[in-house]
């Protein structure tokens, strides 16, 4: 038998003192705001998988291996003009072929053979020193592809240091100078050929602030090196 509910006692779950009627208020989500959402969040994905798919076949193109050695090596496009390579904020990478080729070739080729210095090491001071601009010239005062100062050009019986093919020929025969000068140690000969010889001598070897530069050198000619194996 069921027993009788004369009354219930229900309280509010809020009570306003003041006696105002309060709504609540729901903040109002449209459709079309949900969908507009969902593909700029798409549109985000597709965008950043692209890039590491970019990234991705990239290093792949750029990554070659030695066939004497086995050592892998990724390639600097050091063929490109210093105009091209002026215009991008780091360098490119590239296939071995242009590793192999530069505006000047021909001037590096007889100059390796007149002086007796091997190409890939002129061609690597030349892109350190200027990225192949003939037009370049330091805070320094240094002048052209290989970087020479007026006085020194001069001395290397070179009259127009703007001129790529006088340029490359007077570097060539700089760095030779100093490679006898040093025994052959070509380390202390780019320490000789970047900050001169008296810095070399003072330091007894390669002064710290030259380190970076021959690292540098070192490395190009590694990669025209590789590239020329891999050719």
């Amino acid at each position: 038998m069921l027993e009788s509910v004369s009354y219930l006692h229900i309280k509010p779950i809020v009570a306003y003192k003041n006696g105002d009627n309060h709504q609540s208020k729901l903040t109002e989500v449209k459709f079309q705001d949900v969908l507009d959402d969902e593909a700029e969040a798409k549109k985000t994905e597709n965008s950043e998988k692209a890039s590491e798919e970019t990234a991705s076949e990239q290093k792949s193109d750029s990554v070659y291996k030695d066939p004497v050695t086995g050592k892998e090596v990724v390639y600097v496009d050091v063929a490109k003009s210093a105009a091209t390579d002026k215009s991008s904020s780091s360098s490119n990478t590239t296939s071995a072929d242009a590793m192999q080729k530069t505006k000047y070739d021909e001037y590096f080729k007889e100059a390796a053979k007149k002086y007796n210095v091997s190409e890939s090491l002129l061609k690597a001071i030349a892109k350190a020193e200027s990225n192949f601009n003939p037009k370049d010239v330091s805070s320094a005062g240094a002048i052209g592809i290989m970087q020479l100062m007026p006085g020194t050009a001069k001395e290397l019986g070179v009259s127009d240091p703007y001129d790529p093919r006088q340029n490359i020929m007077g570097g060539a025969k700089c760095i030779a100078q100093k490679l006898k000068e040093f025994n052959g140690n070509v380390s202390l000969a780019l320490a000789a050929y970047n900050a001169g010889s008296g810095a070399v001598k003072k330091y007894g070897g390669v002064p710290s602030y030259c380190k970076s530069y021959i690292s540098k050198v070192l490395s190009y000619k590694e990669a025209y090196e590789t590239a020329a194996a891999v050719g």
